[in-house]
């Protein structure tokens, strides 16, 4: 019983209250956006850019825009072939983090909400293109909390 006891405390504590980090750079060092093609889908040769709309705190979900873009005409925005999906990973750990919700909202364009990183350290945002549940293209942004 005292052995049961100890493994429930345990479960219990080991997924702590998630507490973020913003130093006063860190939304814009994990924007991407700064190069005319940050993120390349080779597959149907499009561009990803992000931007952060309210970056996750330990108050707030976080919130992201994609935007798809021709290689050659980033003023084009385009709707991939493929459904647009993301997934956070923390690699370090082998776990990832509750599912995102990925809703289109113009051409070309995609709100990302309902983020937010379980713990601090080293994560993965993972842009994929999907068929159906087939992964047909993954692309990673690092980003540190």
């Amino acid at each position: 019983m005292k052995i049961f006891f100890l493994l429930l405390m345990t479960f219990l504590y080991s997924c702590a209250k998630p507490n973020y980090v913003d130093p006063a750079n860190l939304k814009e060092q994990n924007n991407s956006g700064q190069s005319s093609c940050p993120i390349y889908f080779e597959e149907e040769r499009l561009c990803l850019s992000m931007k952060w709309i309210t970056f996750p705190s330990e108050e707030t979900v976080g919130t992201f825009i994609m935007k798809f873009y021709a290689e050659d005409a980033p003023e084009i925005l385009v709707t991939p072939h493929y459904i647009p999906f993301v997934k956070l990973w923390m690699p370090s750990m082998g776990h990832g983090s509750s599912p995102v919700t990925v809703t289109k909202i113009a051409e070309g364009t995609y709100e990302v909400s309902e983020v937010y990183f379980i713990m601090l350290g080293e994560w993965e945002i993972r842009y994929q293109l999907k068929n159906n549940e087939d992964v047909i293209e993954e692309k990673i942004q690092n980003i540190t909390l």
